[in-house]
């Protein structure tokens, strides 16, 4: 059988080919290659997952001790949610299960250990207790577990028998105790 030099061609061209892979193969196999910074994702935390109803609930020896609702999240690969339209409610663990609901416009919270921070952002955040106390700031922050609120911001208190106001507090989610740092003002009421 003859050869034609179409065949021969071809041949000559696919070993070429083949040693060319080859060799880029044996140059680049034990080298690090680094991508142009316009492919790489931008610095910080990227965004997972975006939600709409979102709920977080930490239980307590089988009972729920707080659970979060948020009508949206975004979730970010370092366990951060930010959130919107916040709604956290804290049951004591007395036997009374007196509850107190914190209500803000935006916020974050570490899904990790489920600390948070709401801020305000067109109305107040509020704390509304089962027992009648209304306490209203710009900002709040939660540690879960102590079960402790607290601001740095001005707040006002006000209950059956008492308003207060102050700047900056810190209190545990049953608004049994009650610290406040700065320009304390208290009426007492009959």
């Amino acid at each position: 059988m003859k050869a034609t030099p179409k065949l021969f061609t071809a041949l000559t061209l696919v070993l070429i080919i083949a040693a060319v892979f080859y060799g880029s193969y044996s140059l680049l196999r034990e080298a690090t290659v680094t991508m142009p910074s316009l492919f790489h994702p931008p610095s910080g935390s990227r965004l997972l997952m975006s939600m709409h109803g979102f709920q977080f609930i930490q239980t307590e020896q089988g009972n729920i001790s707080w659970r979060m609702n948020a009508n949206s999240a975004d979730l970010f690969e370092n366990k951060e949610a930010q959130l919107k339209n916040i709604e956290i409610i804290y049951t004591s663990s007395d036997k009374d299960k007196k509850e107190a609901s914190v209500f803000g416009e935006r916020g974050t919270m570490d899904t990790t250990n489920g600390n948070a921070s709401i801020r305000r952002q067109s109305k107040d955040v509020k704390i509304v207790t089962s027992d009648g106390y209304l306490l209203t700031t710009n900002s709040l922050s939660w540690k879960a577990g102590d079960r402790l609120v607290w601001t740095t911001e001005p707040f006002k208190l006000l209950g059956k028998e008492i308003y207060l106001e102050g700047v900056g507090f810190s209190a545990n989610v049953d608004m049994r105790t009650i610290v406040v740092k700065n320009n304390v003002k208290a009426v007492l009421q009959e």
